[in-house]
Order: C-alpha cells, then structure tokens, then sequence
C-alpha cells in the first residue's frame, strides 16, 4: 500500500467515526387512545439531563440527553398519564467546551381504573 492511500483509508474512517459520533436515539411521546384519566388531579412532572461537547468536538454524553430526561420524566410519572409534554433545551459554555442540557416538562393525571368508575361518588 502506497503512502496516499494509506492516508486516504485513514481519513475516511476517521471521517465515519466523526460523523457516527454525531448520531442521537430519537424520543418518540406515545399517544394512548381511549384513555380515562382524572383531570382534576394532575400534578407537574418533569426530567432533565445534561451533556458535555469537549472541545467543540468531543461528545460526552450528549447524544442520548433527550432518551435520558425522558426516562426521567416518566420515572417520576409512574403509572399515570403524561400529557402536555414541553421541551426545553439550553447551553452554556464552559472551560473546555460546551454543556448541552434538554428539559422535558409534563402534567401527569392518574388513571381512572374500572373499579373506580364503578363505584358512586359520594
């Protein structure tokens, strides 16, 4: 192998690892049909995560921020309903590169389960 093509290889596999890096699990918000839950006791839920990018270049745990506060947010959620979801992302720099952090924020209302539906309200 002659020196050119040596470099050349190199810098396309360099090239696909730089452009593979770049790559983030995308977050789909699942819609549930025919659904009954309880309005009237909602409450605010919500999940945050946070990346670094050193160097402009470097992604430390960037690419799967938004996957993160999802889980986050449904964690604290529980078996209840999540509606409403709002999304917030921000950044700042800092000494070696940049902070990339993604905020999801949601009203959760709990489920109206058969047996209460059931029963007469008193």
């Amino acid at each position: 192998m002659t020196k050119a093509r040596l470099l050349k290889m190199a810098m396309i596999a360099g090239l696909c690892i730089v452009l593979a890096s770049c790559a983030s699990t995308p977050v789909s918000f699942k819609s549930i049909a025919d659904l009954r839950y309880d309005t009237t006791k909602g409450r605010v839920v919500s999940g945050s995560a946070c990346g670094f990018q050193l160097f402009l270049l470097i992604p430390i745990m960037t690419n799967n921020r938004a996957e993160l506060a999802y889980m986050s947010l449904m964690h604290q959620a529980g078996s209840d309903y999540v509606t409403d979801v709002k999304v917030r992302e921000s950044w700042y720099y800092a000494f070696l590169g940049t902070v990339y952090c993604t905020e999801l924020q949601a009203t959760a209302y709990p489920k109206i389960t058969t047996s209460a539906a059931a029963s007469p309200q008193q």
